[in-house]
């Protein structure tokens, strides 16, 4: 799809709704930043007016949601996951969206569970390894950080991953994992 990046910036939510619908989608080639430019610009077109959300049918929130996976499988395609960005994007939008709107039967977008079943799905370890890891991390000599840098990184991805399910709190209360992510929130405490 030739000049998929262009003009992002004038395009409506419809626009970019048509764009990452479009059929010839699959074979873009961008560069990492071009794909971010478009994740935001698509992201910043839902979160500039809220209360416009309101009055999508099903129909249209189904669109929207599907044009947002597209962009985001059309990213991961073309450039490789960038250490979960696409998946972290993904899951801020649609956190995004829930607290806003509410989740909403039948719409994949505003699905509160597939935030917490892919946000848990995500950890890089088990709670066990980073509570390990999480001791260790700050003892680390500067000439070993280095050697602990990925771990360190799979650290941090926790945190983030939990950034994107905590503010649905008051949705997953009773939700039978909802003590994972509590589990998860103490280890975060003394995560880097």
């Amino acid at each position: 799809m030739t000049g998929a990046f262009d003009d992002l910036f004038r395009l409506d939510l419809d626009g970019h709704v048509r764009r990452w619908l479009a059929t010839d989608v699959g074979p873009v080639d961008g560069d990492v930043s071009q794909w971010i430019a478009a994740a935001q610009q698509f992201a910043a077109r839902l979160q500039a007016d809220p209360d416009a959300l309101t009055g999508l049918t099903d129909e249209q929130w189904c669109e929207v949601g599907q044009a947002w996976a597209a962009l985001l499988a059309a990213a991961e395609r073309s450039v490789g996951g960038q250490r979960n960005e696409w998946l972290l994007r993904d899951l801020h939008l649609r956190s995004w969206l829930l607290v806003r709107l509410r989740p909403r039967a039948g719409v994949a977008l505003l699905d509160v569970e597939a935030v917490l079943d892919r946000a848990l799905a995500a950890m890089p370890m088990s709670v066990e390894e980073a509570v390990q890891l999480a001791s260790r991390w700050r003892e680390l000599k500067p000439d070993e950080i280095l050697a602990f840098r990925e771990q360190i990184l799979e650290l941090r991805m926790i945190r983030r991953l939990l950034a994107t399910v905590r503010p649905l709190a008051a949705l997953l209360a009773d939700h039978p994992r909802w003590s994972e992510v509590e589990e998860w929130a103490r280890v975060a405490e003394g995560l880097p």
